[in-house]
């Protein structure tokens, strides 16, 4: 943790391109989403995923001193740089983001891109259209029998950027709508889409109190993090892995996993369970091998 040589390039980047690889065989497009979560002795992480399935895997992160909330638009935009590197050949590629996400920086590295992109933005977010007349997201008014409202090729921000869709949806049993700006032009997509960003709060549950104990560290330097990150982000992959293959483990499945409770674990912790086990029986071989 404490090396200079420890390099996240040479040692996560390399194992997890082969995985998206065999990931997006399967796949017309990968969803992405960012997000940041609090990290160690006061600081924070910015991190992105790939959602597969209901589940996200690791892909690139920072960490910086001071809270999640931190980060600058810059940062967001240095963070998405390297997937360029990262991610295989895919027919499309779509960013999901919270508020904080919003920016037209992101927004137009994301089209720069080929990139489509959801971010939620906040009520009081100004948007003017064509005919120059401006007002807050929040002064929309979803349809009553569908539950959301689309407004096309508006500018954003007290600087008029750019050029965005901005939805209004308000979900049934909500006291308050939802505003999410996007580059697509169909409604659906966009709340399709948008649904599939909390992937990474199961994700950050994983790194943290649901699976390793990331939470508990007490860790100070944002260096050292970012190396431990390194290390957590290659377990939760190989537990990921492991956990997908467990009908071909399935002569070892029932001494570890309850079959009458198997449809509630997920694919992680299926994986970390048998891994454990594993590991265990390695464990005895080696000291009983010692004796001799």
């Amino acid at each position: 943790m404490q090396s200079k040589y420890t390099d996240c390039e040479l040692l996560f980047f390399s194992f997890i391109t082969a995985l998206l690889a065999g990931i997006a065989q399967k796949r017309t497009g990968l969803v992405l989403v960012i997000d940041g979560t609090d990290l160690g002795k006061h600081c924070g992480a910015l991190m992105i995923s790939v959602v597969v399935d209901k589940r996200a895997l690791p892909l690139v992160w920072l960490v910086k001193e001071g809270n999640k909330g931190h980060f600058s638009a810059a940062a967001h935009v240095c963070l998405v740089q390297p997937l360029k590197s990262l991610l295989p050949a895919c027919k499309k590629l779509i960013l999901l983001g919270g508020c904080e996400f919003d920016s037209w920086d992101l927004q137009a590295y994301a089209l720069s891109q080929g990139w489509s992109y959801v971010f939620r933005t906040a009520k009081n977010t100004v948007i003017e259209d064509s005919q120059c007349d401006s007002y807050a997201v929040g002064e929309l008014c979803a349809d009553s029998k569908t539950g959301y409202l689309l407004v096309e090729n508006f500018r954003i921000g007290r600087r008029r950027k750019g050029r965005v869709n901005v939805l209004e949806w308000h979900k049934k049993g909500e006291k308050a709508p939802i505003y999410l700006l996007s580059n697509f032009e169909w409604a659906k997509n966009i709340i399709t889409y948008y649904r599939r960003r909390w992937g990474i709060k199961t994700l950050f549950g994983d790194l943290k109190s649901r699976g390793f104990p990331l939470h508990k560290t007490r860790v100070k330097k944002p260096e050292m993090l970012c190396n431990l990150l390194i290390l957590v982000a290659i377990a939760f992959c190989l537990c990921f892995i492991v956990g997908l293959a467990e009908a071909l483990l399935k002569d070892i499945s029932p001494k570890i996993l309850r079959q009458d409770r198997l449809e509630s674990y997920s694919i992680f912790h299926i994986g970390k369970k048998l891994l454990e086990f594993c590991i265990q029986k390695i464990a005895v071989f080696i000291s009983n091998f010692a004796k001799f």
